[in-house]
């Protein structure tokens, strides 16, 4: 599959201390995402995730929500939901609906190697589950 992403390196994430009492895994510094029609997102520096929601059931299929590339997609995804209006470069996430940051989930799983399978299951499970978490603007 070719990506939707034109340009996305993983980004460099701290992963919480559990034994601290932490449970987010926070961006370490600023994240750009290009996509290939020139689209730019700049996810900021201190974005933190609880992880891909997904039921602990799942885990077995889809993995562990705090795994590398789940966490990247969930990363992405928390900071889209949050509908931040952004100054500066790069689209801010009060520019997107609600289905359009599911759909960028799906891609930020399937560019970094996720099956079709799977991003397809965490996908429907976002559509279905994530609106309570949805801000929109």
């Amino acid at each position: 599959m070719r990506s939707k992403w034109a340009s996305c390196a993983a980004p460099i994430i701290r992963l919480p201390i559990t034994t601290l009492g932490e449970k987010d895994a926070v961006l370490v510094e600023e994240w750009p995402i290009y996509d290939v029609t020139g689209f730019r997102f700049v996810v900021p520096a201190g974005t933190s995730t609880d992880g891909a929601s997904i039921p602990r059931f799942l885990w077995r299929v889809c993995g562990h929500p705090l795994q590398a590339p789940r966490v990247y997609a969930a990363l992405l995804h928390d900071w889209l939901y949050s509908g931040e209006d952004c100054d500066g470069d790069g689209a801010s996430p009060a520019m997107l609906t609600r289905k359009e940051c599911d759909e960028c989930y799906y891609a930020m799983l399937r560019h970094f190697g996720v099956s079709a399978f799977k991003a397809q299951i965490e996908y429907w499970a976002l559509r279905m589950f994530g609106s309570s978490h949805y801000t929109s603007s």
